[in-house]
């Protein structure tokens, strides 16, 4: 069985980290001014930096919701590690030994 160790300060950190970053590149966006310039070649430029802002975008609101996600993981797992630290030795077992653990 694997273990796994959850030290809510410092996911705290990872997870402040996670969201700066992703603030960071949501406010990026690109633009081209084209300056009267008629070219195919300017055109599908113009297309690349659309599609690259709008991909930033729909990063970013998934990059948003992976950071929320983390903060309910940190939340049920505290809140998990409080209900353990309540139990006593016995009931721990029992839980184990009735597979509720």
């Amino acid at each position: 069985m694997a273990e796994f160790l959850l030290k809510p300060n410092d996911f705290q950190g990872q997870i402040d980290d996670f969201t700066s970053a992703t603030e960071t590149v949501a406010a990026l966006k690109y633009a081209v001014e084209e300056g009267g310039v008629k070219l195919q070649s300017i055109d599908k430029y113009m297309e690349c930096v659309t599609a690259m802002n709008e991909l930033i975008k729909s990063f970013s609101e998934f990059a948003s919701l992976d950071g929320q996600t983390m903060q309910e993981i940190k939340a049920k797992w505290m809140n998990t590690d409080g209900e353990i630290a309540t139990k006593t030795l016995a009931e721990i077992f029992g839980d184990m030994i009735k597979g509720e653990s």
